[in-house]
């Protein structure tokens, strides 16, 4: 499970950075009506003055302008929610720097610094643009948002690969083109295909279960919204298997992974609650209710894949027994060679029963393995 995640660093004249206010609503209470619209769901939550200085810092930012510059005076907490707001949602200006410049007082203006300059941001939304040509293209009428967001996750997952020691770690580039990012670029690359996609998302920043600063997605699908965690799907391996694919966090209930491997920042904004059970699993047939049923979905996951020219199959379980006794029935008591000798007989191109590799998911009770071609 790979963690860490940059942050938005600040420059202040404080020796210390005061924690935020207890209300930063210039004006008007933020919007938390939970009818609101749900396109731009954080922007949404914002006060119309707000709203408007957040747009000067976005248009500032779209320009490579200097500073942006506000029509009166705002407070340095006021600000720094305004520009990790555009920083977080404005995933395609990918050249906007993570620094926040922090004044000592109130302000009427807001320092920028950029990760690139404008001549080398065009050249790298060129192959940017490139790279989301040739995914949409694969698409028809037909295609359907979910399998537009699985396609958008299998892409980033089995193209990218986690790394903090590139300059574009932390952006879309980075994700989409260079195949080396953090957290950070994982989440801002599907938030900004979503988007192309017409489809609802957005990027929350928080940490996860062990303090490690982290970004994921909250997209919404069917009219719910789920959890979508690529950084977490595409794992560091030892030995590295390029072809690895999972989704333990994809479509992911808050019931999974909320306040327990991923712990939002509510500093300044509610998040919509992620309640509908209809993951990855239940939509792909692969959740059992017993072990048997179990063992039998994962010999048609393993046919499945094979067909597919994949090696990975994974089921979920609806409860821990039913987890429990499959995976005895699987490794135990020899269930996994069944499962593979069931793949073997439904496809033409054959693995060994000799080996595997397995992926027990205790907190989900996803039992994934992976298969090794004779």
């Amino acid at each position: 499970m790979t963690a860490g995640c940059s942050k938005v660093e600040e420059i202040s004249d404080y020796s210390e950075i005061p924690e935020p206010a207890d209300s930063l609503s210039v004006n008007e209470p933020a919007n938390t009506d939970a009818d609101f619209d749900d396109s731009c769901y954080i922007y949404n939550q914002l006060s119309d003055k707000e709203k408007e200085y957040y747009d000067i810092i976005r248009d500032a930012a779209l320009n490579f302008e200097d500073k942006a510059v506000f029509p009166e005076a705002l407070d340095p907490e006021l600000l720094r929610k305004l520009y990790i707001s555009v920083y977080y949602q404005e995933e395609e200006l990918f050249w906007l720097s993570s620094m926040f410049y922090r004044p000592a007082s109130e302000s009427d203006s807001l320092i920028l610094s950029y990760r690139f300059t404008k001549e080398e941001s065009a050249q790298l939304q060129a192959e940017i643009d490139a790279e989301t040509a040739d995914i949409f293209s694969s698409f028809d009428e037909n295609t359907s948002d979910y399998e537009k967001l699985k396609c958008f996750h299998d892409r980033l997952v089995l193209n990218c690969t986690f790394s903090m020691d590139t300059d574009y770690a932390n952006t879309i580039y980075g994700a989409l083109c260079d195949g080396y990012a953090q957290c950070e670029g994982y989440a801002f690359a599907f938030d900004y295909l979503c988007r192309l996609a017409d489809i609802d998302c957005f990027t929350v920043s928080g940490t996860n279960s062990d303090g490690a600063l982290h970004a994921w997605n909250v997209v919404k699908l069917d009219g719910m919204w789920y959890n979508v965690d690529c950084t977490w799907d595409d794992p560091i391996l030892d030995p590295v298997d390029e072809d690895f694919v999972r989704y333990y966090y994809f479509l992911a209930a808050d019931s999974d992974i909320s306040g327990v491997t991923h712990f939002p920042d509510n500093t300044y904004y509610s998040y919509p609650i992620c309640s509908s059970d209809e993951n990855y699993y239940k939509r792909e047939g692969y959740y059992a209710s017993s072990a048997d049923e179990g063992v039998t979905l994962l010999a048609n996951a393993a046919a499945d894949a094979l067909k597919c020219g994949s090696k990975n199959a994974a089921v979920r379980f609806s409860d821990e027994k039913a987890y429990k006794d499959a995976v005895t029935k699987l490794f135990d008591f020899g269930g996994i060679k069944q499962v593979i000798k069931f793949a073997n007989d439904s496809s033409d191109v054959k693995v060994t029963d000799k080996k595997y590799v397995r992926y027990l998911n205790d907190d989900e009770l996803i039992i994934h393995i992976t298969m090794i071609y004779e």
